[in-house]
């Protein structure tokens, strides 16, 4: 199971368009010597070679870096991560292709209305905590639920755990560029837990994810959730 958290003080109409690049990992090769000479040697000699092999493929470069941008935007075992440190992913040709946020819009229902089992215990359990605490219960938006279900889709689909979705883009590019507008916001994500109650136990358990539960700058919920493969958001903000 995976946890994260980020949030924003940039309200939706300031709040900066942000794209995805894919980056590519580190590579470490091992190099076997009698002495440190003769290893420092053999490694120039690689560095040597990847250089070569690398000016060779030249010519094919612009053509690569173009295929890793992005399209512009509208996080199985339990581990926790810090807040706002985000898990990058090397985006896959699927994902490139993925159409704009404008094209993939969430449904409109009123408020509290066909919201999942799950999704609607989430809420609750969430509130809960606020209440033992002394905090007034966030109200349940639709809309914001129907954009932290495309969220855990997406991850479910594009293989990832991250805040940056290759897809749309950071959470709060993601709200905005959904119609949803905010003076503050955040995100919860979560995968691996298999019921609410566990989810909200995670959560509240980090130390980052609890400060977005217990906010007093939010107003507002939303909550999706995959279970193919578990996957869980919750989308805060702030009217």
């Amino acid at each position: 199971m995976d946890l994260s958290s980020s949030k924003t003080d940039v309200s939706s109409n300031k709040y900066p368009h942000t794209r995805a690049i894919a980056v590519q990992e580190a590579r470490f090769k091992t190099i076997q010597a009698n002495s440190p000479e003769e290893a420092q040697q053999k490694a120039q000699q690689y560095i040597n070679q990847f250089k070569q092999q690398a000016e060779q493929r030249a010519p094919q470069a612009p053509q690569a870096q173009q295929n890793q941008v992005e399209a512009p935007p509208t996080q199985q075992q339990p581990k926790a991560q810090a807040p706002q440190e985000q898990k990058q992913q090397a985006p896959t040709q699927q994902q490139q292709q993925a159409k704009a946020p404008a094209e993939k819009q969430p449904e409109t229902q009123q408020p509290t209305q066909g919201l999942s089992q799950a999704v609607q215990q989430v809420i609750e359990l969430t509130n809960a905590e606020r209440r033992k605490n002394g905090l007034s219960d966030l109200k349940g938006d639709t809309k914001l639920s129907g954009v932290a279900q495309k969220k855990s889709e997406d991850m479910r689909q594009n293989h990832y755990f991250s805040h940056t979705s290759p897809t749309y883009g950071s959470p709060f590019d993601m709200m905005r560029d959904f119609g949803v507008t905010y003076k503050t916001a955040g995100e919860n994500i979560a995968q691996g837990q298999q019921t609410p109650e566990q989810v909200v136990q995670a959560w509240m358990n980090s130390e980052g994810h609890r400060k977005n539960i217990l906010s007093k700058d939010f107003t507002h919920i939303g909550v999706g959730y995959d279970q193919n493969g578990h996957h869980w958001t919750q989308m805060f903000i702030g009217k």
